[in-house]
């Protein structure tokens, strides 16, 4: 697999990088790597919204990869009544 270095990487960035990657539970590398194949789908040429989609549905896509650790229905998750409404 190829290897990429970056140098001069701003202080605040790299803080930043380091709080995701604790975040998501990922080294530094797999940080790295994880929002630069995120930043691939996101052409240049769309609009803010464009890209607010595209990294909403991105998150989606792995958020539903995620293992279901409660059973439970959402509602009573939520603590809602058959209204819909809290109790």
């Amino acid at each position: 697999m190829p290897t990429l270095t970056v140098r001069d990487v701003p202080a605040d960035l790299h803080q930043w990088l380091k709080e995701q990657a604790e975040a998501h539970r990922r080294s530094l590398n797999q940080e790295v790597i994880s929002q630069l194949d995120a930043l691939r789908s996101f052409p240049a040429s769309r609009s803010d919204a464009d890209l607010r989609l595209a990294r909403i549905r991105a998150i989606a896509r792995r958020s539903a990869r995620l293992p279901v650790l409660d059973e439970r229905p959402e509602a009573e998750i939520l603590g809602l009544g058959a209204d819909g409404l809290p109790r």
